[in-house]
């Protein structure tokens, strides 16, 4: 047995195939990616309430609407990806074909057209829509479907994901840094201008990101030129693949743990700390504790393995969103260190997740036998949006009930909703996310035994 397992580590490490410079390259394309879909998803729905002053109604049927339209986009993208014939790959070209709209899209998302409601209102749907469900989606698929297109190594391609998770996380800080300041900047969080020069700034950063991470990144897996896409084949990938099922399931109550308390930050430091400078603190500790817990989990999966390490991080976070509850909001030192705690597990939650998903593509490919690094990926990106918008319902949700009133001193019910959500809800979602991993079974050791059978096929054509 000792023997048969030896064999398998020895016989199933593939050669390195990036350069350093491509695996830098993927994670500058990560600061710009994210830097422009984080200052979107935290941003816009302030913007959408407290400036544009949009109904709460037409807001929540508006994420709805846009969820549903996403299921559609997310999955087409993923066709579409998979089957694109392009001298610079799969992958690599929605960079440069994608990159320039949803720069632009961003910018416009962020402009008052018309003091008319209706105008506004048309107008935030169309653009909703737009940048969220086919700018967004052209670019996101293809981006993170690059590293298991860039490498078979298993080991380079966790520095991949490491690398790029960690820069994704550290941009998602900078920009919670940048944005409250940015914002005084610029005349006050209820005046127009103060999100539009930002949304300029970001989006001429993005592009730039963009075409960078174009210009070193190359696609060494190419899918067998023998055979043909099929539909079908593309769909059992999902079906048929409980790994990805499973762990997409977990991925939905880690995300919106996160998204959750990411978008509430907002309105938690404005209103119930008091001053919306609070939120540059917050984001600076995220600044540093999640990367640090993105380098962290290739340690921690050492030792504990993939599924278990990301089971423990959801039990700290759990327990430090639980002490914010028992603490209270005017516990300010506390709530600062259970955030900290916090952003390392979810940092290095997000590596976990992001790492076990690359495995299941393989498991797809040795349980259909054709590979769907697009379509696979296309589940991700329908998850983070998903949440995304269920997020803004709850927020929409909770203000509906609570009689919240834009700019204004909130009442002692509005307060306790937003300090209940922000601590039990998330500890709530992570809870909720463990549960699926007990019935997970894409342990590394079966891995290692799925590449090794698919490098047998292989060899016998």
């Amino acid at each position: 047995m000792a023997n048969e397992t030896k064999e398998v580590v020895k016989t199933t490490e593939e050669p390195k195939m990036c350069k350093r410079s491509e695996i830098l390259g993927h994670a500058l394309g990560a600061l710009g990616h994210d830097a422009m879909s984080n200052l979107h998803g935290t941003w816009i729905t302030p913007f959408m309430t407290d400036v544009m002053v949009l109904p709460s109604a037409f807001l929540g049927i508006l994420l709805a609407a846009a969820r549903i339209f996403d299921g559609i986009t997310d999955v087409a993208m993923g066709f579409i990806a998979d089957t694109t014939k392009s001298k610079f790959g799969r992958y690599r070209a929605w960079l440069l074909r994608s990159g320039p709209l949803y720069a632009l899209c961003l910018v416009l998302s962020f402009f008052i057209p018309s003091p008319n409601m209706v105008v506004r209102c048309v107008y935030a749907a169309v653009l909703y829509l737009i940048t969220g469900s086919i700018a967004f989606t052209s670019v996101d698929i293809p981006f993170w479907s690059l590293p298991a297109a860039m490498t078979n190594n298993t080991e380079e391609r966790g520095r991949i994901t490491a690398f790029t998770t960690t820069a994704s996380n550290a941009i998602a800080g900078v920009i919670g840094i940048a944005m409250p300041l940015l914002l005084k900047k610029f005349g006050g969080a209820g005046e127009p201008t103060a999100y539009l020069y930002p949304a300029m700034i970001v989006a001429a950063f993005g592009l730039a990101m963009y075409m960078i991470c174009f210009a070193l990144v190359r696609e060494h897996v190419a899918p067998d030129p023998q055979q043909k896409f099929n539909v079908k084949l593309a769909l059992k990938n999902i079906y048929l693949n409980k790994p990805l099922l499973l762990l997409q399931f977990s991925n939905i109550f880690v995300l919106f743990a996160i998204i959750m308390r990411m978008s509430f930050n907002y309105y938690y430091c404005q209103y119930n700390l008091g001053d919306l400078q609070y939120m540059s603190v917050l984001s600076t500790i995220s600044l540093f504790c999640s990367p640090l817990g993105g380098l962290l989990f290739p340690v921690l999966a050492k030792y504990l393995g993939k599924k278990r390490t990301l089971i423990a991080l959801a039990g700290v976070y759990t327990a430090a969103s639980c002490v914010i509850f028992f603490s209270g909001w005017t516990n300010i030192i506390v709530i600062f260190a259970c955030y900290a705690i916090s952003g390392l597990c979810t940092g290095s939650a997000i590596v976990a997740v992001n790492a076990m998903m690359m495995d299941t593509i393989e498991y797809g490919e040795w349980k259909t036998g054709q590979r769907n690094e697009g379509l696979i990926t296309a589940t991700r990106c329908f998850v983070s949006k998903l949440v995304m918008a269920f997020v803004g319902v709850v927020i929409a949700a909770v203000m509906g009930l609570t009689g919240y009133v834009p700019l204004a001193e909130q009442s002692m019910h509005t307060m306790n909703a937003f300090h209940n959500v922000y601590s039990l809800g998330c500890a709530a979602c992570m809870i909720l996310a463990v549960v699926p991993m007990f019935f997970y079974d894409l342990t590394e050791k079966r891995h290692a035994e799925i590449m090794e059978e698919l490098k047998a096929r292989k060899s016998a054509k």
